[in-house]
């Protein structure tokens, strides 16, 4: 009996061992899941789930040579590191690998998947406005020169914590109007591209927060008039321009839906409106996608953020 005792002790001391190193013996098979779309067209955002059974640490999402650690949550005996990308209206067709790093028990495992970036379409629209906006006056360069600084220091905030959850509020009741990504005539010239996605919003339309997040740039600039832009974290960052009144200065922290500013016609416009610009990991990319995420697309991420498939 005594000798079965001990072999009993001998056989539950070694169950113990080979479940603590489990992870180790097993690799990295299986641990984590990379949950995104296979395909995404040029200039569109792509929300990234890193999920996993075992407890998360440390992880790091490299994509088109840019690195973001998103915050990592645990919903459902899960734990998750949900992240946006995206590709700016400049970057290249191919397949474009999701490079992750995850950390496990002091162990580093490496995952990866790969994205197929697409052509999109776009269209056209023409415009007219005063000519200093389109050929602006030698005296107005420095001061360019000197908001796009700002603003490029604003859009490549890279902050530790996720403030955003989905689904994102709409910043302004009015219809959509101009599209993300169309060729710009103005005057007769085509001088641009349309970085953001414009809502319909009468002189003093009420502009709303899309998400939670911190206001890390106000200002009144040349080609966007009064704006602000807010740090959603983990590099998703949003721009809301041509407002006439602005309600909150720079390094308030704001409530998802959180009244902002009062829409105008400010900067470079022919008319009131609200300009709304997003960026991720410092790429400028199609804000519409963003209001049409649901439970439907990505279960898990609409279940860990609250969404429903009724929604």
């Amino acid at each position: 009996m005594k000798n079965i005792s001990v072999f009993s002790r001998g056989l539950c001391l070694t169950i113990v061992v080979v479940c603590l190193l489990c992870p180790v013996l097993v690799g990295a098979a299986g641990m984590v899941e990379i949950e995104s779309p296979d395909t995404i067209g040029v200039g569109k955002p792509l929300l990234v789930n890193v999920t996993s059974w075992y407890p998360l640490d440390d992880v790091v999402v490299a994509w088109n040579g840019r690195e973001v650690r998103p915050a990592i949550t645990q919903n459902g005996g899960k734990y998750h590191a949900l992240v946006y990308l995206g590709i700016g209206l400049r970057g290249g067709l191919g397949v474009y690998p999701i490079d992750v790093t995850a950390s496990f028990w002091g162990h580093t495992y490496r995952f990866s998947k790969d994205v197929s970036v697409v052509e999109s379409a776009w269209g056209k629209e023409t415009l007219s406005v005063p000519p200093k906006m389109v050929k602006p006056p030698k005296k107005a360069l420095e001061r360019i020169a000197q908001e796009r600084e700002l603003i490029m220091t604003a859009i490549n905030t890279v902050s530790p914590e996720r403030y955003w959850r989905l689904p994102f509020s709409r910043p302004a009741k009015g219809k959509m109007l101009s599209r993300f990504g169309l060729y710009r005539i103005f005057n007769g010239d085509t001088a641009s591209r349309h970085t953001g996605l414009d809502f319909r919003a009468w002189e003093g339309t009420p502009l709303y927060s899309m998400a939670a997040g911190r206001v890390v740039l106000k200002g009144s600039f040349y080609y966007a008039g009064n704006c602000i832009y807010v740090d959603h974290g983990n590099g998703f960052v949003s721009m809301y321009a041509h407002m006439s009144k602005v309600l909150v200065k720079e390094g308030d922290m704001l409530a998802s839906g959180q009244k902002i500013g009062l829409s105008g016609a400010t900067g470079r416009v022919n008319g009131a409106h609200l300009h709304l610009a997003t960026f991720v990991q410092g790429q400028v990319v199609d804000p519409e996608p963003l209001f049409d995420i649901n439970a439907d697309t990505m279960p898990q991420i609409g279940w860990i953020d609250g969404l429903h498939a009724d929604r």
